[in-house]
């Protein structure tokens, strides 16, 4: 087969691309590229140059065990329960400080308040305003992670707040005071225990019963001894809660390399639009040769024209080119002379 008939035929549009020519074309649309990677890099600056640095508060805490420094060797129907209270309060503590009890507690802090009001992620932003239980619970639940540490029990609460000492308070009353409502809850539902089992105790004749109610009795005083302790019941701390001392957020390296890639690609994107959007259409040929699609003559000596596609033009040519017979079927052709 000829150069000629190379110069003729256009690729077939089905024809899988070799990384030489995806490379070739991506060098070509360099200047695309080029520019879309310096106005990333350009916008990257400008939001790193207006983002608030952000610090990072972390607090270690573990299950509370009151039950095991009182532990008392009667085994009793709840026995299960009680092996299992740390775990058990420990979830609730981390289920509970999302919620809204332990948000309108918060607010009552006027450190509380003034410290979310310095809370803004960029320096033209304003930040949050009219604070209510149910919007710091969202905040809390959106802000404040809870991550486990290994394979352990043990789990860390972060936070990220542009005022170190805050972030580190924000953590402490937030422990204190979600540890306090599960205490408070524990020690009401005790009590209500106690109150009717004395009633029941009293109102018994049978000595069996009797004895068993006292025993269960015995146990409530011992929670209720353990829930009026001021030490933290669900929620242990073993790491106070401290500050980093590089800002967090925003990282450098990953919004500069995020904006330079997406910039380029935007760049590449636009050169390839512009280049299907172009009027001729071209054809890539062996040795990466580009030609506009041409007129030709096949050998048969049939003169029929070749549908053409450079801006709807119609020339004729002299060439010709080497051609099988049975290939003149596959072009469009007029009545003969």
């Amino acid at each position: 087969m000829s150069q000629d008939r190379y110069d003729s035929e256009v690729t077939p549009s089905n024809r899988e691309q070799t990384l030489g020519e995806f490379m070739r074309e991506v060098w070509s649309g360099r200047v695309f590229v080029f520019g879309g990677l310096m106005i990333g890099l350009v916008l990257a600056f400008v939001m790193m140059s207006s983002a608030v640095p952000h610090f990072r508060a972390e607090m270690i805490l573990a299950p509370a065990s009151p039950m095991n420094m009182a532990a008392s060797p009667v085994n009793y129907a709840g026995g299960a329960l009680e092996q299992n209270s740390e775990v058990m309060s420990f979830t609730r503590f981390e289920v509970s400080f999302k919620g809204v009890p332990p948000a309108a507690l918060l607010l009552r802090d006027p450190e509380i308040t003034d410290g979310l009001a310095r809370d803004k992620a960029f320096s033209f932003s304003r930040p949050e305003q009219g604070w209510s239980a149910e919007k710091l619970a969202e905040y809390i639940a959106r802000r404040v992670e809870v991550d486990p540490v290994g394979e352990t029990s043990l789990r860390a609460l972060r936070y990220l707040h542009p005022d170190k000492e805050f972030a580190a308070l924000f953590l402490q009353r937030l422990h204190n005071i979600t540890d306090g409502l599960i205490r408070h809850g524990i020690r009401r539902e005790v009590n209500e225990r106690i109150t009717y089992l004395n009633k029941a105790i009293a109102e018994n004749m049978n000595p069996e019963h009797r004895r068993a109610l006292t025993a269960l009795l015995m146990e409530q005083e011992r929670l209720k001894m353990l829930v009026s302790i001021d030490q933290p019941y669900a929620a242990s701390i073993v790491v106070p809660a401290s500050v980093s001392v590089k800002a967090r957020w925003p990282d450098g390296s990953l919004i500069y390399s995020g904006f330079a890639f997406v910039g380029a690609l935007i760049g590449f994107v636009v050169f390839s639009a512009r280049g299907v959007c172009r009027e001729d259409i071209f054809a890539v040929f062996p040795g990466g040769k580009v030609k506009q699609q041409e007129w030709f003559f096949p050998e048969s000596g049939n003169n029929n024209e070749k549908p053409s596609f450079a801006a709807g033009r119609r020339p004729l040519t002299g060439k010709k080119r080497d051609q099988d017979p049975d290939e003149d079927s596959d072009l469009p052709s007029e009545a003969a002379e």
